[in-house]
């Protein structure tokens, strides 16, 4: 087609352009002033002259604020507002507004987030929220402790505990921006109808000043000076019985630690429905949280104990002395982890009796079987000796009723998961799950869901979960139409961006993200979407080829690595990581690096550094604690110099260093037992450095010098 063809065509597609305009001329047709301000609704109810908020009624009143139910004009949605109590003097005014500024610069999906701020008509402060509905964590422990058939059903111990790390991510969140909760008790938390986990009442939290992480997801450092409650220094603030001994005293020093003893109460609390420390008044209970009188929590519930690998974490976390309790949250969080997915925590030292015990009741299914064909056996055995041919005869009856039965129970097994649950509990469960392992199975569930005749309400949640499953497949354009179709939602705010940039990268849903490309996502997600963001990594990695060239992977590692660790490390220095033919070098000298496997409970466990098909690994200097961090990997050769290594004796390092095939390591030799080194001698190439043995061993021939010229002189 050449340039004329082209022009006429143009000029005949403007004429019927409009032609066909004419008809949809809105300037020519009549309307009245009503029927104009009927197409902008919206619009015109912001030029309303009427107040945004409406109070509907009071939820509840405590000592430092009262909470009203209230509707938002403007947005048209109910929210929860705070005001002052004590609203007479500007002091007390200007802590309640601290405590909005502080909780509204805490972004975390697991803090209750702060909408709005300002002064009503009457010159009264204020703060709006948002309204979760649903219990107290107080009122739950209250009616598990009276025995609530309903509530016990709904909140076994897996619940709880499930609970408390969401509590435990929260504070472990706050904790890296700087600041202390200093009032962590049942009370301030929400635990909303759909697994909803939502830290609140900021009212006595304090910001540190000089914390090394104030740079975590680039967010602003906070000021102390402004959001720090100054006209109470040296008051005894906080709860009797969750308060550490430290906060006890008045100008007692307070750091992350206050608030793991709070946590530790807390976890008290959620096993035992009690406190550890008791007294007839607040007074007496202050007193014997100082002298660290706690009280066993397997003295609490007679007929169901707290398990002793919690109570041992518990009674960790509630150390008198702060340097006995743990060094961070994430560690106490990783604790429950370990129990929750059958392992035994590090707290209680477990012996190899232990470990067995769990090994079988991760297995029970198994070994009970196994025990129980064992059993049989050995008693048709037994009878076979004592009467040969009648026993024998009943000892094949038994085995082949055992055989039987177990065939049954397989087919009865079978039968169960092809029928499944009912349908519209399947699609509730699927909504309020965050497994996104199987997340093609819960699409398809959620789209048989969505066929039946549901409220609006419940619509929208559907489409939310679409679409987060949708995206947990780098299904992009599948998930921003289920974004849209679930209208504005806090929960999905970033995630729609994201998704919506991604979408034109990659057009095709069936298409997979490059490896870099899903570093700049992870690098680009924040800490609310972090777990959505392992199930992402987790397809990922599922679907990626066998034959992808580890130099490629090489992006994702990093962004990984600081998303696990809570820092920009790798962001910002980047990986120093070599090729050759002969694998990978990693040199990791100094990195602030604790964690190195992405867990997934029960399902998925992966070292995020194996697809580098590493062959040696730097960690001199390092943060890492234990080396089973590294299972997964096959290393030539691993350098720990300057790692402080939990776990010193000859079989922990054997059994920490096992899985890795080692043939060289570099180590402080002289910070480890003989046998130890005798022990690693005698698998691999142990290469020593004793930097701070050879400084004092030149410090003692200096000595023996300068007494044997001494001698000499004395001599002559």
């Amino acid at each position: 087609m050449d340039d004329g063809d082209s022009k006429a065509l143009e000029r005949d597609f403007s004429e019927r352009f409009e032609t066909l305009a004419s008809f949809y001329d809105t300037d020519a047709l009549t309307m009245s002033e009503e029927e104009v301000q009927s197409l902008t609704p919206i619009l015109n109810s912001l030029k309303q002259d009427k107040h945004r908020y409406q109070v509907i009624e009071e939820i509840a009143e405590g000592g430092e604020k009262k909470i009203s139910l209230v509707h938002d004009h403007r947005l048209d949605r109910r929210i929860a507002m705070a005001r002052a109590v004590r609203n007479k003097a500007p002091q007390d005014l200007e802590q309640f507004l601290r405590e909005a500024r502080l909780t509204a610069n805490l972004a975390h999906p697991n803090i209750m987030p702060v909408y709005n701020m300002g002064l009503d008509e009457e010159g009264e402060p204020f703060f709006s929220m948002e309204l979760i509905p649903g219990d107290s964590l107080k009122t739950i422990i209250r009616k598990l402790r009276d025995g609530d058939a309903a509530y016990r059903m709904d909140y076994p111990i897996e619940t709880l505990l499930n609970i408390f790390l969401k509590i435990c991510e929260a504070i472990a969140y706050a904790h890296s921006r700087g600041v202390l909760h200093l009032d962590i008790k049942p009370d301030n938390i929400r635990v909303g109808e759909f697994g909803e986990v939502l830290v609140c009442d900021w009212g006595l939290a304090r910001v540190i000043h000089g914390t090394p992480d104030q740079d975590v997801e680039d967010s602003p450092e906070l000021d102390g000076d402004i959001l720090n409650d100054m006209t109470l220094s040296g008051t005894l603030k906080g709860t009797p019985g969750f308060m550490a001994p430290e906060q006890t005293q008045a100008y007692g020093e307070k750091n992350e630690k206050t608030d793991i003893y709070a946590l530790g109460v807390l976890l008290y609390n959620l096993l035992t429905y009690q406190l550890p420390v008791e007294g007839s008044s607040a007074n007496e209970v202050i007193q014997n949280t100082r002298a660290g009188k706690i009280i066993s929590p397997r003295r609490r519930r007679q007929e169901r104990r707290v398990p002793k690998s919690l109570v041992a974490v518990i009674m960790k976390a509630l150390a008198l002395d702060p340097a006995d309790r743990y060094d961070g949250v994430l560690a106490l969080r990783s604790e429950i982890q370990r129990f929750l997915s059958g392992h035994p925590t590090k707290a209680e030292h477990a012996g190899w009796i232990i470990k067995t015990s769990l090994l079988l009741q991760r297995h029970s299914r198994m070994s009970f079987l196994l025990i129980s064909f064992l059993i049989i056996l050995a008693f048709v055995i037994s009878g076979y000796l004592v009467e040969i041919a009648h026993e024998k005869a009943e000892a094949v009856a038994a085995r082949k009723n055992a055989e039987a039965n177990f065939q049954l129970y397989k087919k009865e097994q079978q039968q169960r998961q092809q029928l499944g649950v009912n349908l519209g509990e399947a699609v509730s469960y699927t909504v309020r799950s965050r497994d996104f392992v199987n997340a093609a199975s819960m699409i398809l569930l959620l789209e048989t869901g969505l066929k039946e005749n549901v409220d609006t309400v419940k619509r929208q949640n559907l489409y939310e979960q679409k679409g987060i499953l949708h995206f947990v497949l780098q299904e992009f354009n599948a998930a921003n139409d289920s974004f849209e179709k679930a209208g504005e939602s806090k929960r999905i705010g970033q995630l729609r961006t994201l998704s919506e940039k991604y979408a034109k990268i990659k057009t095709v849903d069936k298409k997979q993200l490059t490896d870099r490309q899903l570093a700049d996502l992870i690098h680009e997600s924040n800490a609310a979407q972090q777990m959505t963001i392992y199930y992402v990594y987790y397809h990922h990695m599922r679907r990626r080829p066998s034959r992808a060239k580890a130099v490629d992977y090489e992006p994702l590692a990093a962004a990984v690595l600081d998303k696990l660790n809570y820092t920009n490390y790798a962001k910002k220095n980047g990986l120093k990581y070599t090729w050759s033919k002969e694998g990978g070098t990693l040199d990791l000298k100094g990195a602030p690096y604790t964690v190195f496997s992405i867990n997934i409970i029960g399902v998925y466990r992966r070292n995020v550094l194996e697809p580098l098909k590493l062959k040696s690994l730097d960690l001199s200097n390092t943060r890492i604690e234990h080396l089973y961090e590294l299972r997964g990997m096959r290393l030539d050769e691993l350098k720990i110099s300057g790692v402080a290594i939990s776990g010193k004796s000859k079989s922990s390092m054997l059994n920490q260093l096992n899985s890795l095939g080692l043939k060289r390591i570099v180590m402080d030799v002289n910070k480890f037992p003989e046998d130890t080194i005798a022990a690693l001698r005698e698998r691999m190439e142990v290469v020593g450095t004793y930097a701070e043995a050879d400084r004092l061993k030149k410090i003692a021939q200096e000595r023996r010098k300068t007494e044997q010229r001494k001698r000499s002189d004395t001599k002559k």
